[in-house]
């Protein structure tokens, strides 16, 4: 299939919302569908190493998901090994100023008490002197017994909280060790990978060959692109780009190795541009919107397709792996997936694309 369920978007409107967005969402499927036969048989000419390649791909986007979780839930095993050990330091400073306040009252006591307590009581004379006597050693007994219970207290919760000390660090060793296994699965998925599109080159060095895909990759896009537009006219959620022009943020952070409407191989010209970026980077949204499509594309690799309302789409290929799913309501600057070298691409890099009714635009001309 080409789209996944499409039930979060709805999860997240009122119940008059969910109706109106299920009912696009269904428009988007059905056109889907209906153009899935004609993008199938493309698919099937595929060749072995690209079939290969895209089934790896497919692998490594996973694993990349799964690591990016597990680097998550470090930060936050991490982040309550330092609250703990803030509270054990705090707690070891009462235990300590408890300790020196019965050092006090120890030492006031024997000074009050220098002649022996039941000599004090025989030679009172004064019913009214011997009541105050009996009075101060009541009290300073009581604020002893008061500090060693306080004393004994704070040793519990001392004792609790370096114990749950050593519950986190067990936890996040165990962490730790699974991040590095998965890791050593996407190092050697990686390897793979350089090799297959190693191979992928030698057989699409012929340049007749090299045109006749170029041309198939975009007439594959421009089917998709025209499905999503014929379902979505009339948006009535999201608000479009038009304001923005001029103000929107890259979709991740590097330098531009192709430039929008310069020329390509048989008469093709470039409809977007390439940003060269780090490996595992995150891919941000450049606006509010909602995933159409969320697949591996021939040429592409992993791509994800935002519509943004109003006719205006953005297009992020090449892709280590995506995030949200199909339907999903993503915000500006939210993580939506990782820098790849996805779709046959040598090093990892972002293929970024702004439509306006389905014509490309220059992305110069709207982000900064």
């Amino acid at each position: 299939m080409l789209i996944a369920p499409l039930h979060a978007a709805a999860q997240q409107a009122s119940a008059e919302e969910q109706a109106k967005t299920e009912a696009q969402l269904e428009q988007i499927a059905t056109e889907l569908k209906r153009r899935e036969a004609a993008i199938g048989q493309r698919a099937e000419q595929l060749s072995l190493t690209e079939r290969e390649l895209k089934q790896l791909e497919q692998q490594m986007a996973t694993v990349a998901s799964e690591l990016n979780r597990t680097q998550e839930q470090l930060k936050d095993a991490q982040g309550r090994i330092n609250d703990l050990q803030s509270q054990a330091q705090a707690l070891e400073r009462q235990l300590s100023q408890q300790r020196k306040l019965l050092e006090k009252q120890l030492d006031t006591a024997y000074r009050v008490g220098e002649h022996d307590y039941l000599r004090l009581i025989l030679q009172q004379q004064e019913p009214s002197k011997f009541e105050r006597v009996l009075g101060y050693y009541g009290y300073f007994n009581r604020a002893r017994l008061a500090e060693i219970d306080a004393i004994a207290q704070t040793q519990q919760q001392l004792q609790q909280v370096r114990s749950d000390v050593l519950t986190q660090q067990e936890e996040l060793e165990r962490r730790k060790k699974q991040q590095r296994q998965q890791q050593g699965v996407l190092k050697a998925q990686q390897d793979e990978q350089k090799q297959l599109i190693k191979r992928l080159s030698r057989e699409q060095s012929a340049d007749q060959q090299r045109i006749a895909e170029l041309k198939q990759d975009q007439e594959a896009l421009e089917q998709v692109l025209a499905a999503i537009r014929s379902a979505l006219r009339d948006e009535p959620r999201l608000e479009g780009l038009s304001a923005l022009k001029g103000k929107l943020s890259w979709p991740a952070a590097g330098k531009v190795q192709r430039v929008f409407g310069r020329a390509r191989s048989g008469g093709v010209t470039w409809k977007g541009i390439v940003i060269n970026a780090a490996d595992g980077e995150p891919v941000r949204a450049i606006a509010d919107g909602r995933v159409l499509y969320a697949n591996w594309l021939r040429g592409y690799g992993l791509l994800i397709v935002l519509d943004h309302g109003d006719g205006y789409m953005s297009l992020y290929g090449h892709n280590q792996t995506i995030l949200p799913a199909v339907g999903d309501i993503v915000r500006a600057n939210e993580t939506i997936a990782l820098v790849g070298q996805s779709g046959g691409r040598e090093e990892p890099a972002v293929y970024f694309e702004i439509r306006v009714k389905g014509d490309a635009v220059n992305p110069v001309q709207w982000c900064r």
